[in-house]
């Protein structure tokens, strides 16, 4: 079974949040809270979703 994994320094923060799961589909609620509480960003722009979404990395 795949496992996805996000990193929000990958896409240009200074932090150290990273959060995995079995279906893409779970991370992206998982990563707007982390968005909401550690960087204070409460609406997500397209181009920050599609960074995101650029940023998730399939591992085994």
């Amino acid at each position: 079974m795949a496992t996805f994994l996000y990193k929000c320094r990958d896409i240009g923060y200074d932090c150290g949040f990273e959060f995995s799961a079995h279906a893409r589909e779970d991370l992206m609620p998982r990563i707007r809270i982390h968005s909401r509480y550690a960087h204070n960003i409460y609406e997500m722009s397209e181009e920050t979703k599609n960074k995101i979404e650029a940023a998730i990395k399939q591992i085994d």
